[in-house]
């Protein structure tokens, strides 16, 4: 009965869905055609662009940097955008280029490198070689000539075995360079030979004239004058065939010094200008520098001081020259990077937003088809058991709520047993701590008092040693005194609802009374206490308080500073209304670590400078009672020059 029921039920109701489906099927093959064949299209016309922007920045690179960077970063965003891989990996060869030519060598690299991973990928071998030709060049450059010839060695296998002619003879006169540097000359030679017989073989200018420069600087190197020179005019003719200037002022250059060493001075003198001028016309500054300065050389050496003077001033504008264009040059340069990242972090963004896009239509158009299909099927049952779906859920709904509420509770619970449970363990270590020190801080002076006086009454020792012995007593009754102040003070404020009542304090007159408490260890260790503070200045605050706080502080600053120092207390009033009342010593000092202890409310002790010892109990019940009262213990210490304690207090 019930499969009879499903099929007379949805037998209307599918057929016309079958229908609907097979229908969007067609017209979504249909549109989905055209709108790849018009995709086709936009990616073509875009890779096109991309090589033709590529074509123009390696035009555009010799004369204007910034324009071929800012196209190279245009292709590039065109590139990833229409995941045009050669495309991009071409614009990052060029872009490394740039970054090499103006000094960038670290971001020179890693470009060099990204487009090597690209080219990898593609499996593009010749590009691959290229690529690694030039980071070959960058290594040798920066001093990693090992490196740079073993990728020289494996560019140079690749471009043997395609046979690309030209490449393999600019890999023999950038090897014959390295061989060069290394001093390895017939090595050198042999590269250089090489590289000059396929560059006329294939008639490669370029190639060709690099070959007879190099081979003139290797001459040079054995001192072979005569045969560089001729090295170099070949040289120069091919760079004034090819109106190459930069070339033309490299080979007057080296002339130039040849010429000079011979003692030929007119000649050298002539090609220094003549590459002076050739290097003027491209704006080679450094060349220009270089020429200048081998005019006033030679000048010099003849003792023609006037024309020696002349080019030196040529030299100064050269040099003002370029500091100016190399100023403006940056900013361009700096200014096109700038632009450039902040057009990828948008390319990115929107390349990112078309990408959820796309998934997101796939994904309604997927779900969509499989969700008329199943709605479909299961329309009935859904009908079905909409009711007792209903009654379950709203049961679970409520049981879930009770147990979010019970889970909540608990949470709570745990929370205050933790805390609990800490205050608990703070509460230990204090009272670990009291029994520490009444056992020993407390009891140590009254045995050594009763074992003192002892000694005294039973006439058991001189009257000057008595004497000393109870100036001891009276030092070390004082301490006591304080401790025990210090205790009873601090068991008070520990109890809920004990504050004694405020009342006006005069502060210089407070600090005057503890400087007669502590007249004897200031007396014994020779220490000038000067009371600074303002005569009239008082504050309303619990009296006892800013007694106890202050003897404290009074009480560290002698125990820590030496015999003959100085304990100044100052006050003023801030602009925040707030009282500043300083204790500063020039004794001993503290570590970072040990006002680290002080801030953190850690116990602190350590011996004085005559061996004093303290409870480390003092410096924790200070900033404990100010911050009580409102108020801020500062440190300010150093190891060595003194410490200064500055109590910060509210007016009102």
């Amino acid at each position: 009965m019930l499969s009879s029921f499903f099929t007379i039920s949805l037998k209307p109701v599918t057929r016309p869905i079958f229908l609907y489906l097979l229908l969007l099927a067609v017209c979504t093959g249909g549109t989905t055609g055209e709108l790849k064949a018009a995709d086709n299209k936009a990616l073509a016309a875009d890779r096109k662009k991309v090589d033709s922007l590529n074509q123009l920045a390696f035009d555009q690179k010799r004369f204007d940097v910034a324009q071929a960077l800012n196209n190279l970063f245009n292709a590039e965003n065109l590139a990833i955008a229409g995941n045009y891989q050669k495309g991009l990996a071409t614009t990052l060869f060029y872009e490394a280029g740039i970054y090499h030519q103006n000094g960038y060598d670290k971001k020179a690299l890693a470009t060099y490198y990204k487009s090597k991973l690209i080219f990898e990928s593609l499996k593009d071998t010749l590009n691959m070689a290229i690529v690694n030709k030039e980071i070959a060049t960058s290594l040798y450059a920066s001093g990693q000539s090992g490196e740079a010839i073993q990728l020289y060695d494996e560019s140079l296998t690749v471009f043997t075995k395609l046979k690309d002619q030209r490449q393999i003879a600019n890999i023999n006169n950038s090897l014959g360079l390295v061989q060069l540097d290394q001093r390895k000359y017939d090595i050198a030679e042999a590269s250089f030979n090489k590289a000059l017989a396929l560059s006329i073989e294939i008639r490669h200018q370029y190639g060709e004239k690099k070959a007879y420069y190099n081979l003139g600087l290797l001459e040079e190197k054995r001192n072979n004058f005569a045969r560089s020179e001729e090295y170099y005019l070949k040289s120069l003719a091919i760079d004034r065939l090819m109106n190459d200037k930069f070339g033309a002022a490299l080979n007057h250059l080296q002339l130039a010094s040849i010429h000079q060493q011979q003692g030929r001075s007119d000649a050298s003198i002539t090609d220094a200008k003549e590459a002076y001028s050739s290097a003027y016309v491209v704006s080679a500054y450094n060349l220009m520098k270089n020429a200048s300065a081998r005019v006033i050389d030679v000048y010099r050496q003849k003792n023609d001081i006037l024309r020696a003077s002349e080019w030196q001033d040529s030299l100064v504008n050269v040099l003002n020259m370029q500091i100016a264009n190399e100023k403006e040059y940056a900013l361009n340069f700096i200014e096109v990077i700038k632009n450039q990242n902040a057009k990828n972090t948008n390319a990115e963004k929107d390349l990112e937003k078309q990408k959820q896009v796309q998934k997101e239509q796939l994904l309604i158009i997927t779900v969509g088809t499989f969700i008329l299909i199943i709605v479909a099927v299961l329309a009935v049952l859904a009908l079905v058991n909409y009711q007792r779906q209903r009654f379950f859920g709203k049961e679970l709904k409520q049981k879930n709520e009770i147990i979010e509420k019970n889970s909540a509770s608990l949470d709570q619970l745990n929370k205050e047993i933790s805390h609990q449970n800490l205050l608990l363990e703070e509460d230990n270590k204090t009272k670990n701590k009291l029994l520490s020190i009444i056992s020993h801080d407390l009891r140590t002076p009254l045995v050594n008092t009763k074992g003192v006086l002892n000694l005294v009454n039973q006439g058991m020792v001189p009257p000057e040693e008595a004497d000393r012995l109870l100036q001891l007593l009276e030092t070390q009754y004082l301490g006591t005194t304080s401790l025990l102040d210090n205790l009873l003070f601090w068991i008070k404020g520990q109890m809920d609802g004990k504050e004694d009542d405020k009342v006006k304090v005069g502060l210089h007159q407070l600090i005057k009374v503890l400087e007669e408490e502590h007249r004897m260890p200031l007396m014994k260790k020779k220490i000038t206490l000067r009371n600074l503070v303002d005569r009239d200045l008082a504050i309303v605050t619990e009296k006892e308080m800013m007694r106890i706080v202050c003897r404290n502080l009074i009480s560290n600053a002698v125990k820590f500073t030496n015999e003959n120092g100085t304990i100044d207390i100052t006050s003023r009033l801030g602009d925040d209304h707030c009282l500043y009342l300083a204790v500063k010593d020039n004794g001993i000092g503290m570590t970072k670590e040990a006002i680290e202890k002080v801030n953190a409310k850690q116990y602190y002790n350590t011996t004085g400078t005559s061996y004093e010892k303290g409870s480390g109990f003092g410096l924790m019940l200070c900033r404990d009672l100010i911050s009580k009262a409102g108020g801020e213990l500062i440190v300010e210490s150093e190891p060595g020059k003194g410490s200064t304690f500055t109590i910060r207090m509210p007016l009102s």
